[in-house]
Order: C-alpha cells, then sequence, then structure tokens
C-alpha cells in the first residue's frame, strides 16, 4: 500500500470509530456543558435553602415567636395554613392610664375634658407650643391624679 493510500484508510477508520469527528466533539462539549450546568443548579439550589431558612428564621424574630433561634441548617417544611379558629390575633399592650393617644377630632380642650384637667396642663406637660397641630396617633402625657385641674 502507497503511503498516501494508507493514510486515507487510517483517517477513514478513525472518523468511522468517532474519535475525531467533530460531532464527537461537539456531543462532548453538549455533555461537558450540561454537567456545569447541573453543578450551578445545585449550587443555587444549596443557597435558596439558606436564604429560606434565614427568612423563616428573622420572621419567627418578628413575629416575637423566638428570642435567638439559631439558623435552621435546612429550610423547613412548609407549614399548613392555621384554621380561622386557630388564629388568635396579636395582642396589644395595654395603654398606660396616664397617656392618651390622640385619635381622629381630638382637641386640647376635648381630651382635658375627658381626662378632668386642664388644655393648659396637658400643654406644659407635653411641651406644646401650638395646640393646633395635634398629630393623629400622638401620644400625650396625662398629668397624675393629684395635679389634675389645678
Amino acid at each position: 500500500m502507497t503511503p498516501r493510500i494508507f493514510t486515507i484508510v487510517a483517517v477513514s477508520a478513525l472518523s468511522l470509530s468517532g474519535i475525531f469527528t467533530p460531532r464527537a466533539r461537539a456531543e462532548d462539549a453538549v455533555q461537558n456543558e450540561l454537567k456545569a450546568l447541573r453543578q450551578r443548579i445545585e449550587q443555587q439550589a444549596q443557597k435558596i435553602e439558606m436564604l429560606s431558612a434565614q427568612v423563616a428564621r428573622l420572621s419567627a424574630q418578628l413575629d416575637g415567636r423566638t428570642a435567638n433561634a439559631p439558623a435552621p441548617v435546612a429550610a423547613p417544611a412548609p407549614a399548613p395554613a392555621p384554621a380561622a379558629a386557630d388564629f388568635t390575633p396579636p395582642s396589644t399592650p395595654p395603654k398606660p392610664a396616664n397617656v392618651h393617644i390622640v385619635v381622629k377630632g381630638d382637641s386640647l380642650d376635648k381630651i382635658a375634658k375627658q381626662h378632668n384637667t386642664t388644655a393648659v396642663d396637658l400643654q406644659k406637660i407635653n411641651k406644646i407650643t401650638d395646640p393646633k397641630k395635634l398629630q393623629i396617633g400622638q401620644q400625650l402625657l396625662l398629668p397624675p391624679a393629684e395635679q389634675k385641674g389645678q
């Protein structure tokens, strides 16, 4: 066999075996890319689990359910929604007896009459310069019982 024919036969044989074909190289590249994508998906899933656990822990802290709960390692399983009968609204702490919270329509005179004191006393205690600028939700200190109306 001449060297030229031998080369052609050798290259043809290698092409048929799939070692040096462009298709085999493309398939290898696709497999490598798929492998890399799978790894990235796994990494992202782990990050999502960590973040979900952190969100759950922080939500629990905000809700006052836990004081210093350690971060869980895995994301907690979703809890079933509570039934309507199980729901208890968060209790609001009772306001102190010596505080009045301003509501719509309140004025110093009206508040003073409700609490048996004077508008002047309310202004002094709360350091109010303009009695017309009360804000809804504002907390006004009330004079102690022995000072009312003096």
